[in-house]
């Protein structure tokens, strides 16, 4: 583990060694698009996420109603096999 830390940074550290200025100019209007689509992406993801942590989640619940009715079944089985 401490290996691959020393790797990543000195990469990290030589990439940055590396670097030179870029001299350009970023219009505000880019700046409030690309703001838009990061907003865009991040709500998508989260909506995706939201849907389907409800569908597990209903899985799980459907999976658990399902093992017991299977057990009542069972055991009212049981029951009228005494009886």
């Amino acid at each position: 583990m401490k290996k691959n830390t020393a790797i990543i940074s000195s990469i990290v550290f030589s990439m940055m060694y590396f670097i030179s200025p870029a001299y350009a100019y970023i219009d505000p209007a880019t700046t409030a698009m690309l703001t838009q689509i990061v907003a865009g992406i991040l709500i998508s993801l989260g909506v995706a996420f939201g849907i389907f942590r409800h569908k597990i989640i209903f899985f799980f619940k459907n999976m658990r109603v399902n093992y017991l009715q299977r057990k009542i079944e069972k055991q009212n089985r049981r029951t009228d096999n005494n009886t």
